[in-house]
């Protein structure tokens, strides 16, 4: 039998149901003003028209005028390019319309860009720039700039590190080649020891050599390394790096070093030597020595000697109207009785510069620079540098002089402290040296306020002299027998401190000046901060009786 046709059933005799008939057509919508076209989605834009005569292949907007009901009207705007200028200008603060507004308007047949081919527009620029501004910029050179990026870098240091890095080789001035190649051929002229010194911090470390080689092993370019990570591949290829910076270091600074040394070694040695040769100190402290004796021996006898720090208790060592210490006391009796002792501290040199030096920080830099000329000579037998061989060759004696001098520093400080019955260990020269310093001081002071007491009592000698001789003048019989009489007592007195100037001194305690040494050589000496009554000697009122 013949196939079924289409639409019939093949199981049966009979033609199948005709098909459902498809749904009616939506109605078409209402018709709507224009006003509401806004609420209603629209539907996508129909395919860009081509563009209108005169308007060449610049691209275009479609805008929808809007300004009648009815079917939408739709025309194109050219796009304008923004316009860039050498100058910054000044804006015209004008009101402007907006592109669907143009439309029916005298603004739509307007072409302004091809107003401006036709007009100067660098005299306009000249003329309408704003003030302040810097040199023209080139158009052509800033279109070729824009679209070019630096090309990232690749780097191998950590970013504070290379920072640091890029900062310090700023400071040099010098291309990674020529600072390398300085360095290997010691070269200070070329590269300063300052800057040596900072590049000291940027020496490689174990893991950025790892790095560095392991890049090179996999043949990367170099180009592709940040400036600070290709330095420092050629800085880790230096052999014998570490070493070289280090002589580097030494050079520079050898002769500012022995400038600053030899100075502080021929102030020990001077004030080392006048300290103990000097005859005028000797009879300084026989005297100290006579008088402490004197006022402490009634209980426990006589001493052989005391130690320096007790120099310092003289200013502390009060008469009995406390009107003068036992030091303004001695300058009297030396004033009187041994003038040419009195400038005995013209003869102690350099004592100033002396106590400012650390005589054990003197010797470890003279110790720091045989081991860097010591360095020196290890690699110049290795490399043979000519630039080593001259270094060595003019400052080696120089150094030995410095080791001379420290040597003979040691050993004059170490016989004045042995002259003087203390230790070098205990006592070093920024102890031994500050107690001249202050008696020197001291004593001065005291002569000065001893000459100054001289001047007021004879100013008022002469006063009372003055006036006696007045009233001897006048009539003798004045009733104020009483109070010339005890003005006549005064004038005496005075006349009496001018040709014999007594002092009474408070004694104090007896045994005194032993209990300072005994005290001394179990308590470290430290230096006074204010003035304090001594102990030993102002206190012994509350103990015992005076005599």
């Amino acid at each position: 039998p013949p196939p079924p046709m289409p639409g019939t059933v093949s199981n049966g005799p009979y033609p199948a149901p005709p098909p459902p008939a498809p749904p009616p057509p939506p109605p078409p919508p209402p018709p709507c003003r224009t006003s509401e076209l806004s609420s209603v989605p629209m539907p996508p834009p129909p395919p860009v028209a081509p563009p209108l005569p005169g308007t060449g292949g610049s691209p275009t907007v479609i805008f929808n005028s809007g300004l009648a009901e009815g079917p939408l009207k739709l025309f194109s705007v050219k796009i304008k390019k923004p316009i860039q200028t050498k100058f910054r200008m000044p804006v015209l603060n004008w009101v402007a319309l907006k592109p669907s507004q143009i439309n029916g308007t005298i603004f739509n047949d307007i072409d302004d860009e091809s107003i401006l081919q036709n007009l100067d527009m660098e005299e306009f620029e000249e003329l309408f720039k704003t003030k302040a501004q810097g040199p023209a910029v080139d158009l052509t050179l800033a279109r070729q700039k824009l679209p070019q990026k630096a090309p990232s870098k690749v780097s191998l240091l950590e970013a504070n590190r290379a920072k640091n890095l890029a900062i310090t080789l700023r400071k040099a001035g010098q291309a990674s080649e020529v600072i390398c190649r300085a360095i290997h051929t010691f070269d200070l002229r070329t590269v300063p020891v300052d800057f040596v010194e900072c590049l000291m911090r940027f020496l490689p470390t174990e893991a950025e050599v790892k790095l560095l080689r392991q890049y090179e092993r996999d043949r990367k370019p170099l180009e592709a390394l940040s400036d600070e990570d290709r330095f420092m591949m050629q800085f880790s290829r230096i052999e014998r790096l570490s070493q070289r910076m280090t002589i580097m270091t030494f050079m520079g600074n050898f002769s500012d070093n022995i400038q600053m040394l030899t100075p502080q070694l021929h102030a020990i040695i001077a004030a080392s030597v006048s300290i103990k040769s000097s005859q005028k100190l000797k009879k300084i402290l026989e005297i100290i020595l006579a008088l402490g004796n004197y006022m402490n021996s009634s209980k426990r006898g006589a001493v052989y000697g005391f130690k320096l720090q007790s120099l310092d208790l003289l200013l502390e060592t009060k008469s009995t109207d406390r009107k003068q210490t036992l030091l303004h006391y001695i300058a009297n009796v030396v004033q009187d009785k041994y003038p040419a002792v009195s400038p005995f501290y013209n003869e102690l040199h350099y004592v100033d510069k002396a106590a400012a030096v650390s005589l054990e920080n003197v010797l470890c830099d003279v110790k720091e620079l045989q081991r860097g000329m010591e360095l020196t000579w290890r690699e110049f037998s290795v490399s043979h540098n000519a630039t080593l061989k001259d270094f060595i060759s003019r400052n080696e004696s120089r150094l030995n002089k410095l080791q001379e001098d420290a040597h003979i520093a040691q050993d004059a400080f170490e016989d004045a402290v042995k002259f003087f019955g203390e230790s070098s260990k205990t006592m070093p020269p920024s102890v031994f040296f500050p107690i001249y310093v202050r008696f020197i001081k001291a004593y001065r002071v005291a002569e000065e306020e001893n000459e100054q007491k001289r001047r007021q009592e004879q100013m008022l000698l002469e006063k009372l002299e003055q006036e006696e001789q007045q009233e001897q003048e006048e009539d003798t019989k004045s009733p104020s027998h009483k109070g010339k009489r005890q003005q006549q007592e005064l004038i005496t007195e005075l006349r009496r401190r001018q040709g014999k100037d007594s002092r009474h001194v408070y004694e104090g305690k007896d045994g005194a000046i032993e209990d300072i040494i005994t005290a001394l050589k179990t308590v470290p000496f430290t230096a006074r901060s204010a003035k304090r009554s001594s102990r030993f000697f102002c206190d012994s009122a509350h103990s015992e009786e005076h005599y």
